[in-house]
């Protein structure tokens, strides 16, 4: 309460007057403002849950499209690497040599998404994927005996070959077919 003076007969009186009661918001606002709250924070949290089969499908495209020698489509095998405009050259060189009549794609029999620490440790950005592929021959065929280990990471929602992965293939062309040094964009 508060109090007020009033002059009453040449003397100050003292008189208390009620407080005012404060207005409560009401139980319902407060319910949605914190939903509002609480999904903003949610939809700015991280990174959206990725489903493995639409991973699965879309890695696999990429190494496909990589490996399709018969296509000699340099952009197209640009396009699913990762930062692939700077492999151009390289692409563009392997695609013309002899050994490039020898693959005629890849087909993925594992995907596994890796956590952000594994995707670090493999020096590669988060979201991403250890991939186990077989590249084929014209026949359809593997061409080693064995499956190859790469990696796959997600840019701005679209799965690509790393750059890692194709660099170290480049690496194997360049030396069978006598270049020395690093592929350019390596």
């Amino acid at each position: 309460m508060t109090e007020v003076a009033a002059v009453v007969g040449g003397r100050a009186k003292r008189r208390r007057r009620p407080r005012r009661a404060l207005r409560r918001p009401r139980s319902g606002l407060i319910a949605v403002l914190l939903g509002i709250a609480l999904g903003t924070a949610a939809c700015s949290s991280g990174p959206a849950q990725i489903e493995p089969a639409q991973a699965d499908a879309a890695i696999g495209h990429a190494y496909a499209t990589l490996f399709d020698f018969s296509n000699h489509s340099v952009t197209a095998k640009t396009a699913v690497v990762q930062d692939g405009s700077t492999l151009h050259t390289a692409i563009a060189e392997a695609l013309s040599s002899s050994l490039a009549k020898e693959a005629a794609g890849a087909k993925v029999s594992a995907v596994r998404l890796l956590s952000k620490t594994a995707c670090t440790q493999a020096a590669l950005p988060s979201p991403c994927a250890k991939v186990t592929y077989d590249l084929l021959g014209p026949s359809g065929t593997p061409l080693f005996a064995t499956p190859s280990i790469g990696y796959a990471v997600e840019v701005r929602g679209h799965w690509l070959v790393a750059k890692s992965t194709i660099c170290g293939l480049l690496e194997l062309f360049y030396s069978v077919s006598g270049n020395h040094g690093t592929p350019p964009g390596c």
